[in-house]
């Protein structure tokens, strides 16, 4: 073996150990971005935090409103089915058709 052939060998080897070194650091760099973005989210929510806690501890304003509103919502499918039922009823009751009004 020459010299020659031993420092081809070891470039070699040295290149192949660079390449490998800079995949393990593009993969690091990978994996340290992926730990970061959610530690920049919640420093980003810890900074706004003092703006929110007033929901926290008194609650969003118009929940009450919100509520009232869907128990309104809620009575309206049966109340109109009685007043359909009703209307029924008086129709078949009137032996007299319904007035109209005159066309204009």
């Amino acid at each position: 073996m020459s010299l020659l052939a031993i420092s081809t060998g070891l470039t070699i080897l040295a290149i192949i150990g660079l390449v490998i070194g800079l995949v393990v650091l593009g993969l690091v760099i990978m994996l340290f971005s992926a730990v970061l973005s959610p530690t920049r989210q919640i420093a980003r929510h810890a900074r706004e935090a003092p703006d929110v806690a007033p929901f926290l501890t008194n609650g969003v304003q118009g929940v009450e409103e919100l509520r009232r509103t869907r128990d309104l919502c809620s009575q309206v499918p049966p109340l109109a089915l009685a007043y359909l039922a009703k209307m029924r009823r008086g129709a078949r009751s009137s032996s007299s058709p319904v007035p109209r009004a005159a066309p204009v």
